[in-house]
């Protein structure tokens, strides 16, 4: 565990109301409620982000990291990704944003070379040994999730949990 490191884990696009449509402003108070709190993190000493890339919540936050980064040289980002080849048949746009982030992280960690299982868990669990903090962004009908937080409780891990449909954050 390296210390002020937050684990970035979300539930995937199709479980929140929006889905893919980032332009729903639902989504967008979401992604800035996400920017808010990690910019909170930051100040509170945080200086590792280690965040699950995936086509949602994994790449909000990778973008809201690099952004700060920008200005910021004690960040790192490292993406987690659980398996290669995960954006093949995302949309252009999105494999784009995907390939852009990795460029600019400080660090890229792929969990297996073909989809798995269990990958995306596996991700998820490795993010939480290696944080203090763990924050999570929840959808509905999610089965993974709450897996991976009910591993965080029992490592005593500290869980910020933003709900996506009240926009409320419950620590």
């Amino acid at each position: 565990m390296r210390e002020k490191c937050c684990a970035i884990l979300g539930s995937p696009p199709a479980t929140f109301p929006w889905g893919y449509d980032e332009e729903d402003p639902a989504c967008a108070s979401l992604r800035l409620l996400l920017l808010n709190r990690i910019t909170l993190l930051r100040t509170q000493g945080v200086t590792d982000f280690y965040v699950i890339l995936d086509a949602g919540v994994g790449l909000y936050a990778a973008e809201s990291v690099a952004q700060l980064r920008v200005n910021d040289e004690a960040l790192r980002l490292i993406c987690a990704v659980p398996w290669e080849g995960q954006a093949t048949k995302w949309t252009p746009e999105l494999r784009e944003r995907y390939f852009n982030v990795q460029a600019v992280c400080s660090e890229v960690i792929t969990v297996s070379s073909v989809r798995t299982a269990d990958c995306e868990i596996t991700a998820m669990l490795n993010a939480i040994d290696r944080a203090d903090t763990v924050l999570a962004v929840s959808g509905e009908g999610d089965a993974l999730l709450p897996v991976a937080l009910r591993y965080a409780e029992q490592l005593h891990r500290r869980i910020i949990l933003l709900d996506s449909d009240t926009e409320k954050l419950r620590v």
